[in-house]
């Protein structure tokens, strides 16, 4: 039931309001139980839940609010598989890890659902129980503000 409420709350924050769907508990399941995360683990959660692939083209470029993540193109993987590495080898914390893959914004969508998939993986994977507390919107988006602040960029 704490999957599936953590689920429900992720959706929230993307205004995802209807019932969590089975393939959603599927693709968390499957990623949570990876020994290691991997930039083809993320990227097929990612196209699990939305149908998504990494921002490896010129062009793919996003922008979340005030937030101008790197634009598209083939540095996009190795970003993702240098950061991957730093969280499998932890050299970061839960915390760093997700403003890092927020800042990274791998995805042309996906990208919050997938950070959150990955804290939880990483939280468990230190021995925290994730589900200990509810994953509040105000911790979230305390995050896209700190990850925004580190990149100085703003609207």
């Amino acid at each position: 039931m704490k999957l599936l409420d953590f689920i429900r709350e992720s959706n929230r924050i993307e205004g995802i309001e209807r019932d969590v769907k089975a393939h959603e508990v599927d693709a968390h399941q499957r990623f949570l139980a990876c020994e290691f995360l991997t930039v083809k683990s993320v990227e097929d959660f990612v196209f699990d839940i939305c149908g998504m692939r990494l921002r490896t083209e010129s062009g793919m470029n996003v922008r979340v609010g005030p937030h101008l993540p790197p634009p598209g193109g083939s540095h996009i993987a190795t970003e993702l598989r240098s950061l991957l590495l730093a969280i499998n080898g932890r050299d970061l914390d839960p915390y760093h890890a997700h403003i890092r893959y927020e800042t990274l914004h791998p995805f042309m969508d996906g990208n919050g659902r997938s950070g959150r998939a990955i804290w939880v993986w990483h939280m468990q994977r230190e021995g925290r129980d994730p589900f200990a507390l509810p994953f509040l919107h105000r911790w979230y988006y305390e995050s896209l503000d700190a990850a925004t602040e580190r990149t100085g960029v703003s609207a």
